[in-house]
């Protein structure tokens, strides 16, 4: 007996240090080269002890799992993962994922020859692994070790703190505004876990901005110490915000005046001029990034202000939040300029409307009424969404038409949003010829509510413009549009079917000029498709026509190729409609393609498309609501007075 298992010693030490000695590729091939002496029956033997030791289960089998898989025997390495796919006891699960580890789970998990119960069996092992890691208990145990001065303590401490992510960055920014089990922690105390919310990343940072500048005043200010120790450059702006904020306690402006971020003699109108300037920036990169999934981490104050939490989020909202914190730190100082306030109350609601599109219900309306009372007034909302829409924020223009149907609505209707100054357009007018749809629309509705309250009729500057984006909303398609130009019926049938088939309705032309009039004709135009070759316009031509009406500017265009375009054709149509002149940062490119084959022809433009959207594009609902309010106002103003 004792030779036998001196003889599995021998196997299991023999395979370890060969797999300590391979490259841990992660191929489908064999993950160790065998030596050619190597005969198959001492391979054959290795096999049967290791499946001997993963027979005693727990620990044994992982190990066995482990070695198995590193002389890459996957039908037993199946067979046994999928026994372990019937256990229920977490802690088994936890050790035995970290025998087999994470890396050697990951490389597993890439074979294709895998049961459905080996899988699962892995994920069962990850969660347990993840909980463990992420134990509320191990972690704060791991932090108040961190207390002592013992090196293998704080060794074993730092691992295990290291292991738990953002879990980990929560319960470290606890104790450090908070206290660790419940009392103030020393400077040395701190300095330890600083140290390792830099090691996590930017994640510290991040939630110790977010506690300084929301969390509670007990918290506040040792936030923002802790901040501007951690990270000096991102806690410059909330530094100087809390320096002159009309709620900072006194500890925090006295923190934030010692810091070196407060330059001597720095004034109100000093900071507002540099934090207006960051909050600029913060929201031109926000427009100018790209709406797609790139995973981003969302930290935010939690119920009582004194923690925070970590939600999973994407990049374009982790930006427009940055530009929402940004707004609130200058919110901070009081009576801020005119442009400054419309660009603060833009911010805000850019990142409101960005998170729920349907933003808008009478307490979230009651809720900006009070925080913004001084620019409820017609003219300031007027001109706040004169510079949203001069800087293409579609989401804040959203938000403030809902903003002023909700003051029509209330029963406080203005004229003064309908005749703009030396009795031009007003800029409610000018929105109901916006590109995007669904912000004429909302203007629209605005304005037919506002006429209706007034009993004026459509009688002001521009009214025929308005009851165009009325009747464009009475005849929507319950599918969104596409203007297809093609003269050929059998390609034109095919493109038909394939955009069909994308949930697109098509209206077909034949020439450029028919191409301008349907866009002229709005609707929820998505993409203009059409031909190299066209009778009446060059390629480039097209472009500039489309492009040229407002309801056109940001509508992307394919032109696909087939046999019949030359090369040269193919070469000058992509030199000349590439030209910056029709490209910005929220306007899709043109595209050239060849003849699409099938609706998969067309994803990497969709997926473009996408990517340079602010808002959600309109769904069958939204279609049908603003059909019924475009029918509506249109039969009202037909009505006999």
């Amino acid at each position: 007996m004792r030779f036998h298992f001196l003889t599995i010693s021998v196997f299991l030490a023999s395979v370890t240090f060969l797999a300590d000695g391979a490259s841990g590729q992660f191929g489908e091939g064999e993950a160790v080269t065998q030596d050619p002496a190597e005969s198959p029956s001492n391979r054959d033997e290795l096999v049967r002890q290791l499946e001997s030791t993963a027979s005693r289960g727990g620990s044994y089998r992982a190990q066995a799992i482990r070695s198995l898989a590193r002389i890459g025997a996957w039908p037993q390495v199946d067979r046994w993962l999928g026994r372990i796919n019937g256990v229920g006891d977490q802690s088994e699960l936890t050790r035995s994922a970290e025998v087999i580890g994470s890396e050697m789970l990951l490389r597993i998990s890439l074979r294709s020859e895998l049961s459905d119960d080996s899988r699962s069996a892995i994920q069962k092992m990850a969660a347990a692994a993840k909980a463990e890691q992420q134990s509320v208990e191990r972690l704060r145990g791991a932090i108040d070790q961190l207390a002592g001065e013992d090196v293998d303590a704080n060794l074993a401490a730092n691992r295990t703190l290291m292991a738990g992510g953002d879990a980990a960055v929560k319960e470290i920014v606890a104790a450090i505004v908070r206290g660790g089990s419940g009392q103030a922690i020393s400077d040395r105390h701190r300095a330890k876990l600083l140290g390792v919310l830099e090691a996590l990343g930017d994640g510290g940072g991040r939630a110790l901005n977010q506690l300084a500048l929301y969390g509670d005043t007990g918290v506040r200010s040792a936030a923002l110490d802790a901040l501007r120790i951690l990270d000096p450059p991102s806690a410059t702006d909330t530094l100087i915000s809390a320096a002159l904020a009309d709620d900072a306690s006194a500890t925090e402006a006295q923190i934030a005046r010692a810091s070196a971020a407060f330059p001597a003699g720095f004034e109100k109108l000093d900071a507002i001029a540099v934090l207006a300037d960051r909050l600029s920036t913060l929201r031109a990169v926000a427009m100018r990034t790209p709406n797609d999934l790139t995973p981003a981490t969302l930290w935010s104050v939690d119920a009582d202000r004194t923690g925070v939490d970590a939600n999973r989020s994407t990049e374009v909202f982790l930006r427009s939040r940055n530009a929402y914190d940004a707004a609130q730190r200058l919110r901070r100082l009081g009576e801020l300029p005119p442009t400054v306030a419309h660009s603060v109350l833009s911010a805000d609601l850019a990142y409101r409307v960005m998170v729920d599109v349907d933003w808008g219900d009478p307490e979230q309306i009651q809720a900006i009424r009070r925080s913004y009372a001084d620019q409820m007034n017609p003219p300031a909302l007027l001109a706040a969404l004169a510079r949203q829409r001069e800087l293409g924020d579609a989401p804040a223009a959203v938000a403030t038409l809902r903003l002023m149907s909700d003051s029509v609505n209330s029963g406080s209707p203005s004229a003064e949003l309908l005749v703009g100054r030396g009795g031009g357009f007003s800029e409610l007018v000018e929105a109901a010829r916006d590109p995007e749809p669904l912000v004429r629309y909302e203007a629209a509705t605005c304005l037919s509510q506002l006429v209706s309250a007034l009993g004026n009729g459509f009688l002001f500057p521009g009214s025929s413009y308005v009851r165009k984006t009325l009747a464009e909303m009475a005849s929507l398609d319950s599918r969104p549009l596409v203007i297809l130009l093609e003269t050929r019926p059998v390609v034109a049938l095919r493109q038909e079917s394939n955009l069909n088939q994308l949930g697109y309705a098509v209206r077909k032309v034949t020439s450029a000029l028919d191409a301008e009039r349907e866009i002229q004709r709005g609707g929820d135009l998505r993409m203009v498709v059409s031909k190299i070759r066209i009778a009446d316009a060059a390629p480039a031509e097209l472009v500039d026509r489309v492009r040229r009406q407002p309801k056109g500017s940001r509508i992307p265009i394919v032109f696909y190729s087939d046999a019949e375009t030359s090369e040269k054709s193919i070469r000058r149509t992509e030199y000349e409609t590439t030209s910056n002149r029709w490209i910005s940062d929220n306007t899709p490119a043109v595209y050239l393609v060849a003849l699409p084959g099938s609706p998969a022809a067309f994803s990497d433009v969709l997926a473009e498309i996408e990517s340079k959207r602010r808002l959600p594009a309109l769904t069958v609902s939204d279609r049908a609501r603003f059909r019924v309010i475009g029918a509506e106002a249109l039969q009202g103003d037909s009505a006999p007075r």
